[in-house]
């Protein structure tokens, strides 16, 4: 599925792709659109901008197939600047996370603890799945894949397509800007915590301080540092949860 935020191509198998026009709506909601109008079991994700590698669809369904318990199928990716060029620095901090995510099993605490590398582009899901769990919550239009790869992982797993990278993403001046993403990633953790227990509750309340601290609530990001540190006391040693303990106005000139 190619989808960015008012057109949705769908194709079923070998049929003939169907495009599908939608007044500006966002791109959760484009997605789900996508998905529901879909009939193929497996549904693969592949933004404007990005680029799918040869044999991806191939390598995704196959692991899909050896693991069908696992609602969605991740890849590797390459990170690329607006002129396809590497950017090394992004791709070697990827694929540490990456390994750590797959080899902790694509669980719900191991998302949140590898900082989730999993691209939207480099996704496979199964649709019966993805309907099920309702879905790309549509009061996100940043951070809304983290939280749906949370709620497919309670069914399961999620199982990588490991080796190459399945997918192409090009970082450039366009991109989700900082603050979008930074809210996106508050929503959440707001959404996902009320029900969190253990490890991965001191996890949302980091995620949660580092939204906070990032659109300069400094206030609230001390409270909630303080909340991450009591859920687990190590937190408490991060420089930035540390910061935090600063003046208010020190920490908005610092800022800017």
């Amino acid at each position: 599925m190619v989808e960015d935020g008012t057109e949705v191509l769908t194709q079923a198998d070998v049929a003939p792709a169907r495009l599908i026009r939608l007044p500006r709506v966002g791109r959760s909601r484009a997605r789900n659109v996508g998905v529901e109008a879909a009939s193929a079991p497996l549904v693969a994700f592949l933004d404007a901008d990005d680029l799918s590698r040869p044999g991806r669809l191939e390598r995704q369904r196959a692991a899909l197939e050896a693991a069908p318990a696992a609602p969605l199928c991740f890849g590797p990716v390459e990170v690329v600047d607006g002129e396809l060029a590497p950017l090394d620095a992004w791709n070697e901090l990827l694929a540490r996370r990456f390994r750590a995510l797959v080899s902790a099993g694509g669980t719900y605490e191991a998302i949140l603890e590898s900082r989730c590398p999993i691209y939207t582009s480099a996704t496979m899901v199964r649709r019966e799945a993805f309907l099920e769990v309702g879905g790309y919550d549509p009061r996100f239009d940043a951070y809304e894949d983290l939280d749906l790869y949370l709620r497919l992982s309670r069914q399961g797993g999620l199982v990588a397509a490991a080796g190459e990278p399945v997918a192409t993403y090009r970082l450039h001046g366009a991109n989700t800007g900082s603050d979008r993403l930074y809210e996106g990633l508050l929503g959440v953790a707001d959404k996902h915590l009320p029900e969190a227990t253990g490890r991965s509750r001191s996890l949302l309340l980091e995620r949660r301080f580092e939204a906070l601290w990032g659109l300069r609530r400094f206030r609230a990001a001390r409270r909630a540092a303080l909340d991450a540190a009591r859920a687990e006391p190590r937190l408490a040693a991060r420089p930035r949860l540390l910061a935090s303990l600063l003046p208010t106005a020190l920490l908005e000139r610092r800022r800017g």
